[in-house]
């Protein structure tokens, strides 16, 4: 099964560009909750805490579109130079800010600027695969290994963040992910032959038109699959609580996203005959079908089978949801393309949250269940109108 990954590594530069951007994505996991367990410890707002950290993430979600644009048009090197360092100067400054007391409308400002310059790096990685492999099974081999590090980073990141919190102090946790996040944007800036040449945009007409529809509809579909991770982990956690056996609930979420990491090698393993948008269908229907048994559980062994199995179809449903982006989007637009999914993903985890966070309130853990479930259903629902109406004749091959 780790075959097609090795000869992946032995293409030139590959194994550099892959490292870089592992460490430079590791603050997508650790700077949400840093920033939530520095400012409730400070100030003793929960609420405060989440929305600070909230407007980080909206501020990520508003300017990754403009990022992949501008990396497709400019080359990827000076925006992850200039964009890790400003937003290792913003954390910087929400760090001093915290620390000082300073009043709240700049802890906000702050995090806007951290959130909204850090480097779309899981996007720019995927426009690296695709500049050095074409289409082909090598680079669906190539997608499934960036789902396997994003659950590597996802499982990692949060660990890290919480151990250092706790044990040593907020502040060095979230000093950390910033040192880790800026070392990966320049480490990556700086690998310049595996970098996309940027391709300046043409004023005779004839470029190929963006799939505007097809596009969004697949960003819905990835912000429905955020919402559903993020409502399933809010859940999952109350869950736990309410059966006393809270410590429990990092080793159930850790054992769901062990499955999806299993499926993702397992999926980029696998010489696919059906068409990728055949494949994302498939994928979004055996969510919603892997989440349902999950409000009929009644203790927290059984949850972690049930959440094992659901996340096998997670990472190959995004690696699908990728692949669509690459067939469906001209080459001069596909770092843009590829970040409008990623995004979705990010945008689609609060509302997850807050949604679920209501219903447990209102109905308790196994009623508020239902929700997730419903997103994966209707995630489903967009997937088949998706692929049935919006699917654009023309694919494209990127060499």
């Amino acid at each position: 099964m780790l075959k097609p990954y090795v000869h992946l590594m032995r293409r030139p530069g590959a194994g550099s560009f892959f490292a870089a951007g592992i460490v430079g994505r590791m603050p997508i996991s650790m700077l949400g909750l840093g920033i939530v367990i520095l400012i409730a410890q400070e100030s003793g707002s929960y609420g405060l805490a989440g929305a600070i950290s909230g407007v980080g993430v909206i501020a990520g979600g508003l300017t990754g579109p403009v990022q992949g644009r501008l990396v497709d048009r400019l080359g990827q090197r000076t925006l992850l130079l200039v964009g890790s360092v400003l937003c290792t100067v913003a954390l910087g400054g929400l760090l001093v800010a915290v620390r000082a007391g300073a009043p709240d409308w700049v802890l906000y400002a702050l995090s806007f600027v951290a959130g909204g310059t850090r480097p779309q790096v899981g996007s720019f990685v995927r426009a690296r695969w695709t500049y050095l492999l074409g289409r082909g099974r090598a680079l669906q081999t190539a997608f499934a290994l960036e789902a396997v590090g994003d659950e590597v980073v996802f499982i990692l990141g949060p660990v890290i963040v919480t151990a250092l919190a706790t044990q040593v102090s907020p502040y060095v946790a979230l000093s950390v992910a910033g040192v880790l996040g800026l070392a990966g944007g320049v480490w990556l800036g700086l690998l310049g032959r595996t970098d996309p040449p940027g391709q300046p945009k043409s004023s005779s007409g004839d470029q190929a038109p963006f799939p505007w529809v097809s596009i969004m509809l697949l960003s819905l579909i990835s912000a429905g699959l955020g919402a559903a991770l993020g409502a399933t982990e809010v859940v999952t956690i109350a869950y736990t609580t309410e059966k006393g056996q809270a410590g429990l609930a990092g080793v159930v979420l850790a054992i769901w996203a062990f499955g999806s990491l299993l499926a993702g090698l397992w999926y980029g393993s696998v010489n696919w005959r059906a068409p990728v948008e055949r494949r994302m269908l498939f994928g979004t229907i055996l969510l919603a079908i892997t989440l349902s048994p999950l409000p009929w559980v009644d203790n927290v062994v059984a949850l972690g089978a049930v959440l094992f199995c659901c996340g096998f179809t997670i990472a190959p449903t995004l690696v699908s949801i990728t692949a669509c982006v690459e067939e469906w989007v001209p080459p001069q637009r596909l770092t843009e393309a590829i970040t409008w999914t990623v995004t979705g993903i990010l945008l689609g985890v609060a509302p997850g949250n807050a949604l679920a966070g209501h219903a447990v309130d209102v109905w308790g853990p196994s009623t508020a269940y239902w929700v997730p479930v419903g997103i994966g259903v209707a995630c489903a629902v967009v997937a088949a109108v998706s692929t049935t109406f919006a699917r654009p004749k023309t694919k494209f091959a990127h060499n």
